[in-house]
């Protein structure tokens, strides 16, 4: 298969779904595939994970955040995002205290050593950010925004509509 192309599956493999929905289904889930494999590339050379990334971004904007609102923020549940500040704390880049008031909570901090990763970690995102949008038209990228925001919108009201899980 040509790089160029979103080919796949026939329309035809799949009952129940219009042929433009389809398409921009396999479309969409080829670029997140693409997209994923190229952020694992970049960051391969920094010995973290794209989870860990994340995570080490949302404690720096957020120094101090409570642990299940880490694991919120991270789309994870609580028992992964343990698992993943304990390999992070075990190599420096974090520590959790319990919060001064409320013992039931455990707070996230960088320690200095998760600062300088963040910050190189910062450098990998521009890049990859930039490998991935930078050479799209404005105008598209404008389009390409709305349209994602449309789609998480119709996404999260179905998340949201108990009715809509059972079809």
């Amino acid at each position: 298969m040509h790089h160029d192309e979103c080919e796949g599956p026939s329309f035809s493999e799949v009952r129940g779904v219009d042929p433009a929905s389809f398409r921009v289904f396999h479309a969409f889930f080829r670029a997140m595939r693409l997209h994923r494999q190229l952020m694992f590339r970049m960051m391969s050379d920094k010995d973290i994970y794209p989870g860990q990334a994340g995570c080490l971004w949302i404690v720096g904007c957020h120094d101090g955040i409570p642990q299940r609102d880490l694991a919120r923020r991270l789309h994870v549940a609580r028992p992964t995002v343990t698992v993943m500040l304990h390999k992070m704390e075990s190599a420096g880049l974090i520590e959790r205290r319990p919060d001064g008031k409320d013992q039931r909570l455990t707070r996230i901090y960088l320690t200095d050593a998760g600062r300088c990763l963040q910050d190189e970690m910062n450098s990998v995102f521009a890049n990859f950010i930039n490998a991935s949008f930078s050479k799209m038209p404005a105008d598209d990228l404008r389009d390409f925004e709305r349209l994602l925001c449309s789609l998480c919108s119709i996404i999260d009201g179905e998340l949201s509509s108990p009715e809509s899980i059972a079809d």
